[in-house]
């Protein structure tokens, strides 16, 4: 059975060059540290304000309804990928269905079952490298298509590729949680990969915990200069090319990272007493932009009820300006002045290299929105938002929220 955790905590962290009195840095505002290369600390600023407007780190906001029918009935997003012509989402429970841009369906890729080509009941992941796609379902193997929908091949590898992505330069990353280790496919995956060792002291038991992890959690964040790897475990946020790992940032944490021999493995399959034992740490998840920097951090439990970030702390990296948002929520002051990221298991989808941002919200609960503020005349919601949110019915698919990051 999965368990899917409320994602919470969007952090935009503070950054700061490592300052060591033995080296210098050098352009790229990189330090060298113990012969390593690190380019930036967090830190993790106390006090801010109340409310993050989107017009602080962003000057476009989209919203795309998704069309609703009997084939593209979306239960849940559980992974999101697109580039300028179509939008690919992983459906929890209901395959991968590929809309245009406007959210018009297209098709589905592949289908459910267990005969040649197909995929199971869920899909793990999925990833797009040139103009091929990559799924990865129940058992050791991954499955590819092209975006016409036809089968191409089935791959078989001798552990279940559950968590991948791909490098700057298009090689195959697969990050093997059950060995902390990361795997890089530098032809093709019938050759042995590039072996990365990324998380240090695993433990058989912990492979159970990070298979119940949420989708929204994402070990492999892709970025213009590679492919960044980070852990709920560890303060250490890695850069990893096909060739070699690098520390690309220290979360200065302190007390909140969760102390090793508090581990889930530790706990026996006990998860009331790895609730309490946990919740008072957090881990965080880090989103890199070129013009500012978000790191995600979340309370560590399994059952939790609440939704919403305990506080989002946003950096700009161009100014070095840092702010905290004690806030559960993102305000979009832009388009529909309405509260994003308030309601339990939304998330956020980065898209690189086009610098989207990506939520989705109920049409439901933009009905509600809608009906609770007709006379508000304070916040009045963009004109075409509004007529696009005409044609939207309460049990239709989610809409999407595309939010443009500033340059």
């Amino acid at each position: 059975m999965r368990i899917i955790i409320p994602f919470a905590i969007l952090i935009i962290a503070s950054v700061f060059l490592i300052k060591c009195t033995s080296k210098k840095a050098n352009q790229d505002n990189k330090t060298e540290v113990n012969d390593r290369i690190v380019s930036q600390v967090l830190h993790f600023p106390k006090s801010g304000e109340d409310t993050l407007k989107v017009s602080y780190f962003a000057d476009t906001v989209i919203y795309i309804p998704l069309e609703t029918t009997k084939e593209s009935f979306i239960g849940f997003i559980e992974q999101l990928w697109m580039n300028d012509s179509v939008i690919l989402i992983n459906n929890f429970g209901g395959g991968l269905l590929m809309f245009q841009q406007n959210g018009k369906f297209i098709r589905q890729i592949g289908k459910q079952g267990r005969g040649p080509g197909e995929y199971g009941k869920y899909i793990n992941h999925f990833d797009v490298i040139r103009d091929t796609i990559y799924i990865s379902s129940t058992g050791r193997r991954f499955l590819r298509y092209t975006f016409d929908g036809a089968f191409c091949d089935e791959i078989k590898l001798n552990y279940e590729p559950v968590f991948f992505s791909t490098t700057a330069d298009q090689k195959l990353a697969c990050y093997e949680h059950a060995d902390g280790k990361i795997y890089v496919y530098n032809k093709n995956l019938h050759e042995s990969p590039d072996t990365f060792t990324v998380e240090y002291g695993v433990t058989i038991g912990r492979h159970w915990w990070i298979h119940m992890l949420n989708a929204g959690y994402n070990y492999l964040q892709k970025t213009p200069s590679g492919l960044l790897y980070n852990s709920f475990l560890s303060d250490t946020v890695w850069n990893i090319t096909s060739s070699k790992k690098e520390p690309a940032f220290i979360l200065n944490m302190k007390d909140n990272l969760l102390p090793y021999n508090r581990q889930i493995e530790f706990c026996n399959g006990d998860f009331e007493r790895f609730n309490k034992m946990a919740n008072p740490y957090s881990f965080v998840h880090l989103i890199p932009f070129p013009s500012f920097t978000f790191i995600f951090q979340l309370h560590h439990t399994i059952y939790a009820d609440d939704s919403g970030y305990d506080a989002i702390y946003l950096n700009n990296t161009k100014t070095g300006e840092i702010k905290k948002f004690s806030t559960s929520y993102i305000y979009d002051d832009i388009v529909s002045k309405q509260k994003l990221s308030n309601e339990r298991l939304t998330y956020f989808y980065p898209i690189n290299p086009e610098d989207y941002l990506v939520t989705s919200k109920k049409p439901l609960d933009v009905l509600k929105y809608l009906d609770q503020n007709k006379e508000n005349s304070k916040e009045v919601p963009s004109l075409l938002w509004l007529n696009q949110m005409k044609t939207i019915k309460e049990d239709d698919n989610p809409v999407l929220v595309l939010i443009k990051i500033k340059k």
